[in-house]
């Protein structure tokens, strides 16, 4: 090295006193130090900029999208409001998550697909051109369905946190479900009834209408399935004639249990007029007619021991006392008073109360977390990287522990039992 400086500056002396630079140069060129002197300046420039300019790369903000289908518009904004506060609220607690060394910003990307299958279309398709990581929605059974295969041509996975239609995801692996479906809603009221109250004569009855019909319809179809009896079926639309002709037909029949599907009122009617003809079967109902007016529709004693089975778990339903339930209450009351969006809470503060997050909200809530938990344990914010562990989700969140089947539903979604006792609502068995 010391004779290659030597070198190097009587080089330079020669050239300082050279007439004919261009011959020096010729020269110095052919010398095989000019070859060392250029690769130490390559070198050196090329650390340089290293130094320059990786800091600035590390230094951008990396960022893990969130595509938040719902509706914003329209008699049903309350939901998408709803939705967005909730995964707002989640987002505020898990960013910034640590991913495969890196430390990655959620961020929550709103589209308003307006309740509509064509709109949903063009958001679904807004949203994979954006290649945002995961979808949580969308509202309706219809707006999702049309969504899903969209999202599966691109690999993208969309989570719903209120969408409960059985067969709007058949064929596809990408879709995940946050709430019970109808199926496992009716399934568990045949578990309920024959395991717990196991029932000699049973009679069924609907009000006529497409929601009652459909539901005894698959109520029975399982009943099939597991070769369990009933004794009849009734579907008469509510008339006060009709039911009182329906109650003199109960006394007939001399069930010991009535399960009905339909609105209270038409419950209430059909339950006074049995009792006051003596008629003193036990009735059982689902999650429409688990409504406090209908205590105030007829004589409590005519009520007393009527039992409700709703879909809802029970760390969601009435009385629940679940510690993670009662802090997700309060974090998201705190979180909407804190905002300054004032159209969202326009749609969520009436009046100046706050009412407290909706019943999709704590799905909406788990969803963002049971996502995030997967790329964690994936260490990588690629679908084809953390699919087997969002499959694979074993998670105890506000909803109650989850867990996925191979369609994507929750795997034994739990529903809660309700009986009214000394003339109110109280949880079964309590």
């Amino acid at each position: 090295m010391k004779n290659f400086i030597i070198k190097f500056i009587i080089s330079r002396k020669k050239f300082l006193h050279c007439k004919n630079s261009k011959q020096f140069f010729r020269k110095f060129m052919k010398q095989k130090y000019f070859k060392e002197i250029f690769a130490i300046f390559f070198v050196t420039t090329f650390f340089i900029f290293l130094i320059i300019n990786l800091p600035a790369c590390d230094s951008k903000e990396k960022i893990i999208k969130i595509g938040n289908q719902a509706v914003f518009t329209g008699d049903d904004k309350f939901y998408g409001q709803d939705q967005t506060i909730s995964l707002k609220l989640a987002a505020s607690e898990l960013s910034p998550v640590k991913i495969g060394g890196f430390e990655y910003k959620i961020e929550i990307i709103n589209k308003d697909d307006e309740g509509n299958a064509e709109k949903a279309f063009l958001v679904a398709q807004e949203f994979t051109e954006e290649r945002v990581t995961a979808v949580i929605g969308s509202v309706f059974n219809g707006t999702t369905k049309v969504s899903i295969p969209v999202y599966s041509d691109s690999n993208i996975p969309i989570i719903s946190p209120s969408a409960q239609g059985e067969d709007i995801a058949i064929g596809f692996n990408n879709f995940y479900r946050m709430i019970i479906n109808n199926s496992q809603k009716i399934e568990n009221i045949e578990k309920f009834i024959y395991e717990n109250i196991k029932p000699t004569k049973l009679v069924l009855i609907d009000d006529n209408t497409e929601y009652g019909v459909k539901l005894i319809d698959h109520l029975i179809e399982i009943f099939k399935s597991k070769n369990v009896e009933f004794y009849k079926r009734y579907s008469v639309e509510y008339d006060d004639k009709e039911y009182a002709t329906l109650a003199e037909n109960l006394l007939i029949d001399e069930p010991d249990y009535v399960f009905f599907c339909g609105d209270y009122t038409s419950l209430s009617s059909l339950i006074t007029k049995a009792r006051q003809i003596n008629i003193n079967c036990g009735f059982i109902t689902e999650e429409l007619c688990m409504n406090d007016n209908i205590l105030s529709t007829t004589d409590k004693s005519y009520l007393e021991g009527l039992i409700a089975i709703v879909s809802a778990p029970p760390e969601l339903a009435r009385y629940s006392e679940n510690k993670k339930t009662i802090e997700f209450y309060r974090k998201y009351n705190d979180y909407l008073d804190k905002i300054e969006d004032e159209q969202i809470k326009s749609e969520l503060v009436k009046n100046g109360v706050n009412n407290g997050p909706g019943p999709f909200a704590p799905y909406s809530y788990d969803a963002l977390y049971v996502l995030i938990e997967s790329m964690k344990k994936a260490n990588s914010i690629l679908y084809e990287d953390f699919s087997d562990f969002l499959k694979k989700t074993s998670f105890d969140g506000v909803t109650g522990h989850i867990e996925f089947n191979s369609n994507g539903d929750r795997l034994n979604p739990l529903s809660t039992v309700f009986l009214i006792k000394n003339g109110d609502w109280v949880r079964y068995n309590q």
